[in-house]
């Protein structure tokens, strides 16, 4: 019976050496992609433990846990945001997690983001001095020329390292990424008979109009169809454009200033993109769906409703939005 015993603890004790052996000192895997994760404070070591392998970081949860009361770390973890790649060591894991600070940082720029959001976004990571993105948009030597950059920089989930970190970097990035986003779009663009600024100024609008991916193309229609009729495009997302205001009701006196990007009393697109739109949106802008629709409006709930006249327009207005 003793010899039993022992034999089944010699298995056990061999299963966990193996266990650990396997995992201990290797990379969890060949993979340099990065994961962002946040660690909360008052999380217990089983707690972190358990995120790293659920994010893939660690193979194993509880080996990582005797790895990391091993090395006496079990209190030294920070509390924070992280990224960190999935090829790492337990070690280079435990060394980063203990200084509270990864190499790089997640910068999350949404779709409809202006130049100046994105300047609010970095400021609050304190990766720059508030207004210095915009000011580089205006008069930084990009190595390139263009009348301006709102609506061609990409909005996406960027990995940045804060000590190298500059708004010119930054600014390029952001710009090749459109550039490599809409190559494979190139020759629909062609084909639509409109030139990518112009393209890029509608899918700003579209952007900020639109709710979900599925009303781009009928909102695209009604656009285009409005400028192709002479009939002004009324959106009022350019007047908040213009007011740097995406939040408060718009009155009448709003809508009476002498702007470019009054769309209610000028005709035709606005001078400028008002927002770096996403890929639905400027697949949306290059190929509409066709409706035969002039008019739309979003209920208090946000559900579209469209109509093919003023008529049917000023119904739903009656209808759902009073």
């Amino acid at each position: 019976m003793k010899k039993f015993l022992a034999l089944i603890i010699l298995f056990i004790g061999l299963y966990f050496a193996g266990r650990i052996g396997l995992v201990w000192n290797k990379p969890n895997s060949d993979s340099p992609d990065r994961v962002s994760f946040t660690i909360e404070r008052g999380m217990t070591l089983e707690e972190i433990s358990n995120l790293l392998e659920e994010k893939n970081l660690v193979r194993d949860a509880w080996v990582f846990k005797v790895f990391s009361k091993w090395h006496k770390l079990s209190s030294k973890f920070q509390a924070g945001e992280f990224v960190l790649q999935k090829n790492l060591t337990f070690a280079e894991v435990a060394e980063v997690l203990q200084t509270g600070k990864a190499k790089e940082v997640r910068i999350t720029i949404p779709e409809g983001s202006t130049i100046a959001q994105i300047d609010e976004i970095l400021a609050k990571k304190s990766l720059i001095q508030p207004g210095e993105f915009v000011k580089c948009t205006n008069f930084c030597d990009l190595g390139f020329r263009i009348s301006s950059l709102e609506g061609y920089l990409f909005p996406s989930t960027y990995f940045v390292n804060p000590k190298s970190f500059s708004s010119k970097q930054f600014i390029s990035r952001l710009y090749n990424t459109f550039q490599q986003q809409i190559a494979p779009l190139r020759i629909d663009l062609a084909e639509s008979g409109r030139t990518l600024d112009e393209i890029v100024r509608m899918a700003s609008m579209i952007e900020r109009e639109a709710n979900n991916e599925e009303e781009m193309p009928m909102i695209s229609d009604v656009l285009w169809k409005r400028i192709r009729e002479g009939i002004h495009l009324g959106v009022d997302a350019t007047t908040r454009y213009e007011l740097n205001d995406w939040k408060r009701p718009l009155y009448t006196e709003d809508f009476q200033r002498e702007s470019p990007y009054n769309t209610r009393k000028n005709y035709g697109l606005p001078p400028t993109a008002i927002s770096n739109p996403g890929l639905p949106a400027i697949k949306a802008a290059i190929s509409p769906t066709k409706t035969e629709y002039y008019y739309y409006l979003h209920d208090l709930k946000g559900q579209v409703h469209f109509a093919k006249d003023h008529d049917g327009h000023v119904r739903n207005k009656q209808m759902y939005l009073q």
